[in-house]
């Protein structure tokens, strides 16, 4: 006679029906597996709004310069502008970090009478030290391109020394920074 083991042996219909119970058991609830997935959701909307993602840098032109609708440092207008009417300001939100920008208010440099007469034309990179405050500390005319005038320079220097900004902030504290503004010098001859 052979002896049989119980794995081999033929489960009776009680002992079927307790394992399919036990099976059932183990098994997750649906609702379960939706609140996993809800939660991984909302896990990943939460590391998404708090990490620091950079956003690449605009040119450098672009991002530098006040934001307006006509070049800068064409020849000059005849006439003077007005000073832009004060807009209310929204309460903007706290930013972690940035590089400082120019306030849309500042002056453009001017083109200088003596190098617009005599077809001067050029690009020049002026650096500025920036402080916390949002006040130029510091100018230099770092390159030029073209033609090399005293006067080109002259004009960015004396207009970009004025200029505001929003400081550069480094965790959500104002920072010195340093700033190079390209103006472009152009006839348009």
């Amino acid at each position: 006679m052979s002896a049989t083991h119980a794995p081999e042996m033929p489960a009776s219909p009680r002992h079927q029906a307790d394992a399919d119970l036990a099976h059932e058991r183990r098994r997750p609830s649906p609702l379960l597996w939706m609140a996993l997935i809800v939660a991984m959701f909302a896990a990943a909307l939460v590391w998404l709004r708090t990490s620091n993602t950079e956003v690449a840098p605009a040119p450098i032109g672009d991002r530098m310069l006040p934001a307006t609708g006509t070049p800068v440092a064409n020849a000059p207008a005849t006439t003077p502008r007005a000073a832009p009417a004060p807009t209310q300001q929204r309460a903007a939100p706290a930013v972690r970090n940035r590089e400082a920008r120019p306030l849309t208010s500042n002056a453009k440099p001017s083109y200088p009478p003596s190098a617009l007469r005599n077809g001067v034309q050029g690009s020049v990179v002026a650096s500025l030290k920036v402080a916390p405050s949002g006040s130029v500390t510091e100018a230099s005319i770092v390159s030029r391109t073209g033609q090399r005038d005293r006067e080109l320079d002259r004009a960015v220097l004396t207009t970009v020394r004025d200029w505001k900004f929003e400081p550069a902030m480094q965790n959500g504290r104002a920072v010195a920074s340093v700033v190079n503004v390209p103006v472009d010098f152009r006839t348009g001859r």
